[in-house]
């Protein structure tokens, strides 16, 4: 009678990892019937649990991922157009804590690379099942190793602000609820203003007084346990660093807020600096090209600010030909309209012909902004023109849309194809 009533039990999650040698939480995304099939032959042969399986399709691997909570992918990328640019859109999205495995096409050097250089592994179809067992076993083996370093770092994006109070700080608040709810990527939004600004009220965040440091943090003594101690929830994918000045200088508080960058770039997928011009920041091109990925230029259509954008343009340019560099960093220009007509000094096209390079992006004046400000509403949500030019931006900084032919500019080589 108890036997019976044993065997019509269901069997227990526990008994249903019966064999998983590591634990680890494997998702396989497949775009033929033989490469999840050799995927799972695979994982038996090894003895580990299959991996949950998904049909590979783009927009949803990111939501995937973060449901089953996965700590390795697998990613079968074979028949793929433009394998670089796929997988260079696909690390923007995926948790950086998260071991990617491509399985692609193409036998080239140049690809595997690429794509260490994201953080990925490289294996080229077809392959046996041996071979893929012994890689795959590693993988598993590294992801557990507490000297993990496959682990991809953060891309930093810094909204320059050419001169203060034109909107770069809500620029940077938008761009990274975009990024965290739209691209479902994670997000560290930085508030580099230690004294003021507005930067928490554009993100949301009620009653937030920046974070004042202690003696210990004050010195630089941070780690990781530390750094996320400092920062703000703002939602799941988004959070808020603003640190403040109690009795330490300027200069300490940039240097402790470096130090916790540092640490945070290995736990999410970007970082997004404040850079607004209200602040006096240290924009000199050396600390820009050093730390950022991608500089996004804020302007407004006046004489004064065309002057300065220029200005800044030009010293980057002068600082990477004189220095030899080969680190490329995008520029993005945007032109905020933020006041009506009435108070431009310059056109579009008079800013073009000075700069000699073109607008990435145009935010449209429009009086509804203010109201939506005031009500909270995120205007990269909104149906209007200026939501729908923040949008643009935030497809530009992940790579969504073919950019702009830039022709011969000041220095075309701040854009590489795919990125």
């Amino acid at each position: 009678m108890i036997f019976d009533e044993l065997l019509k039990k269901e069997s227990t999650s526990s008994l249903s990892n019966l064999g998983n040698q590591s634990g680890i939480k494997v998702i396989q995304f497949h775009r033929t019937d033989a490469s999840k099939s050799l995927v799972e032959e695979t994982f038996r042969f090894i003895g580990e649990t299959l991996p949950t399986a998904y049909q590979y399709k783009f927009d949803d691997v990111a939501g995937q991922v973060e449901e089953l909570n996965a700590q390795v992918a697998i990613v079968d990328l074979v028949k793929c157009e433009d394998i670089l640019k796929e997988c260079r859109q696909l690390s923007e999205r995926l948790p950086t804590s998260l071991s990617v495995l491509i399985i692609g096409g193409e036998d080239s050097i140049s690809v595997v690379r690429e794509l260490k250089a994201f953080g990925f592994y490289y294996l080229l179809w077809p392959i046996s099942k041996i071979e893929l067992a012994e890689f795959v076993e590693s993988v598993l083996a590294q992801h557990e190793s507490a000297n993990f370093k496959h682990r991809r770092r953060a891309k930093r994006i810094g909204i320059i602000g050419t001169r203060g109070g034109i909107g770069t700080s809500l620029i940077t608040a938008e761009l990274g609820w975009q990024l965290s709810n739209e691209k479902q990527a994670s997000c560290v939004v930085v508030d580099n203003n230690y004294l003021s600004g507005n930067l928490d009220i554009y993100l949301g965040v009620k009653n937030r007084e920046k974070r004042k440091l202690n003696a210990v943090e004050s010195s630089g003594n941070v780690d990781e346990s530390i750094a996320k101690s400092l920062v703000t929830r703002v939602n799941h994918r988004l959070d808020y660093l603003a640190l403040g000045l109690d009795s330490e200088t300027s200069a300490d508080f940039h240097e402790v807020t470096a130090t916790v960058i540092s640490n945070l770039s290995s736990e999410t997928n970007f970082i997004i600096d404040d850079l607004s011009a209200s602040v006096s920041f240290d924009l000199k091109p050396s600390s820009l090209i050093k730390q950022l990925d991608v500089a996004v230029i804020v302007m407004d259509p006046t004489i004064s600010c065309l002057r300065e954008t220029a200005a800044l343009l030009h010293n980057i340019k002068k600082h990477i030909e004189e220095n030899d560099l080969r680190k490329t960093v995008r520029i993005m220009l945007v032109l905020n309209k933020h006041r009506a007509s009435r108070f431009h000094s310059v056109t579009e096209s008079e800013i073009v012909k000075y700069l000699s390079v073109p607008i990435d992006v145009v935010l449209p004046y429009e009086v509804s902004v203010e109201e939506a400000l005031v009500s909270g509403t995120m205007l990269s949500s909104g149906k209007t023109k200026f939501g729908s030019q923040l949008r643009a931006l935030c497809s530009l900084v992940v790579g969504e849309v073919a950019l702009p032919s830039r022709g011969k500019g000041l220095f075309p080589f701040f854009r590489k194809k795919g990125n």
